[in-house]
């Protein structure tokens, strides 16, 4: 049951990026608004665009604290009523829905609603079309005979889903407005900070400039810290709570305030190296590669040096465990310690360069050698050859291309083409080679040990090697899938779906080989474009 719904959920996430393609950021959603029109239903369609949002965030909410329960309700209701779930006609009458529902959306948002001298009862439909399409997505999941049960038994966990959905709302709002009581303590930190290097600044404070005489930044809403703040408030929930039996509280809770602080200091120190950069080494390099990259570096220092503490400190922990025996090794590392040295080291090489890394297979070789060190440590990537697994990983390809590359890849594609053109022959070749053994072989192996032979079974339970590989629950599927999406900068949504049929491929016969498998076709038919079509955006 598992595997069909992670399909239906792939396929509600497709139709919003659907409706999110075609509408979202449209003109017509403040149209209205720009016209001085502020009639009700004006004002309605105007906040349309916060639905899917605010929807996707009660459901995961939802989903993640009633979905052990609701799993056992399922089965305890199906059971005495074993006749086959008919999905098929449900799902015919789905996609039908689904495509009325555009259709008046595009009307709904056009000019013939606002033109018609009925356009409440146009929006009526259009609602109503809407909740049909839901509940029939629902009903292909569910038959509907069990929903009244698992409403009734799961309340609290529908209260806490719309309870959050509400709160992404507020917090959104809240956000945007708290970079203004932020961004001058920030402009003072800053300029305090390149007073200590600099004998003369540049300081215009009305616009919230800061520099030196040949470089100078302006202090923007994004650079403020409250996205930061944000950020480390995520982070260290979720470690709270994977680590609610090992910390002790309530004074766990004092790396809230702490984290705070250190990750807004940190995003000034940011700054201010980012002016020293741009001053004494390169513009260019301050501007698109350590701008882009500064940041995830202090917040992943930041992130991890307060987890190491809250485990080096017995006031935030509880009793040390023992030491572990001679020869068992350390489980967890083996896992997520090739993740990490990409990163580091595609965040340390990345900062310094220019849109072209020219030291990329110093992140292969620290990826192998750590793969290599741990090489006795994984389990379950049993080697054997599936065709079910290649196949899927073709299926991620095609999506891949299907959602396109994002706008903002066109520079980094181009930077791309510039810097190997920059290379002599032999060097642009050496390159191209690393370059290929990292998608095809590295990053699937770290990725996929990271995610899918990690984090699905760590959100089930602790001792995460007890779970059998290729069992998990929809929601570690989801939280882990998500994740992995927020890895692929600029393509998050890919990410997620091809982070969903990675699990898919684990599942059919419970090997992580599977995964990794899938994984390496998806980024070999990947490099084949970039080589053979010159597809390089893809590579951006």
């Amino acid at each position: 049951m598992s595997i069909r719904w992670s399909a239906w959920i792939a396929l509600l996430v497709a139709e919003v990026l659907i409706l999110t393609a075609c509408f979202s950021g449209d003109a017509r959603f403040d149209a209205g608004k720009r016209d001085g029109d502020h009639r009700w239903w004006v004002e309605l369609l105007g906040h349309a665009g916060d639905v899917p949002r605010l929807g996707a965030a009660a459901a995961a909410a939802t989903l993640l604290v009633g979905a052990a329960r609701w799993r056992g309700e399922v089965w305890r209701w199906s059971v005495p009523h074993n006749s086959p779930h008919r999905w098929w006609p449900l799902l015919l009458g789905h996609l039908v829905a689904f495509a009325v529902f555009c259709r008046l959306t595009a009307m709904v948002l056009g000019p013939e609603v606002r033109s018609s001298s009925h356009p409440a009862g146009w929006i009526a439909f259009w609602v109503a079309s809407g909740l049909v399409t839901l509940a029939s997505w629902a009903a292909v999941m569910l038959p509907p005979r069990l929903w009244a049960p698992l409403a009734k038994r799961g309340r609290g966990a529908l209260v806490t889903g719309i309870a959050a959905g509400a709160a992404v709302g507020l917090a959104g709002q809240a956000s945007e407005g708290l970079w203004q009581p932020l961004c001058r303590p920030t402009f003072r930190l800053v300029r305090a900070l390149l007073g200590l290097i600099y004998p003369s600044v540049v300081c215009r404070p009305d616009n919230l400039v800061v520099g030196t005489p040949t470089f100078t930044v302006r202090i923007a809403p994004s650079c403020s810290g409250y996205e930061g703040i944000g950020l480390i408030w995520l982070f260290l929930g979720i470690y709270l709570w994977l680590f609610r039996r090992e910390l002790r509280f309530p004074r766990a809770f004092l790396l809230l305030p702490i984290g705070t602080a250190l990750i807004w200091v940190s995003n000034a120190a940011r700054i201010a190296a980012l002016v020293v950069v741009g001053t004494e080494v390169s513009r260019d390099v301050a501007l698109k590669g350590f701008h882009s990259l500064a940041g995830w570096l202090f917040f992943i220092a930041v992130g991890l040096g307060l987890v190491a503490a809250s485990h080096h400190r017995s006031l935030l922990t509880g009793d040390r465990p023992s030491p572990r025996p001679a020869g068992r090794g350390n489980p967890t590392a083996a896992f997520l310690a090739p993740l990490f040295a990409g990163v580091a080291t595609a965040t340390l090489t990345g900062a310094f360069s220019s849109g072209f890394d020219r030291l990329y297979p110093l992140r292969v070789l620290a990826v192998a050698g750590v793969l290599w060190a741990f090489r006795h440590e994984t389990t379950g990537l049993r080697w054997a050859w599936s065709w079910q697994a290649v196949g899927l990983g073709a299926v991620v390809f095609a999506l891949w291309l299907a959602l396109g590359p994002a706008p903002s890849h066109s520079t980094a594609a181009t930077d791309l083409q510039v810097g190997l053109g920059g290379l002599s022959r032999v060097g642009a070749g050496i390159w191209l080679t690393f370059r290929v053994i990292g998608a095809v072989i590295t990053v699937p192996l770290a990725e996929e040990l990271a995610f899918r032979g990690y984090l699905i079974p760590r959100l089930i339970t602790a001792d995460f090697r007890d779970v059998p590989p290729g069992q998990f629950r929809l929601s570690s599927v989801l939280v882990s899938s998500v994740l992995f999406g927020t890895l692929h900068n600029g393509r998050w949504l890919a990410g997620t779906l091809a982070g969903m049929l990675y699990a898919l491929a684990l599942s059919r016969r419970g090997k992580l080989s599977d995964a990794v498998l899938a994984h390496a076709t998806t980024n070999a038919l990947i490099a084949a474009d970039v080589l053979l079509a010159g597809a390089w955006s893809l590579w951006a």
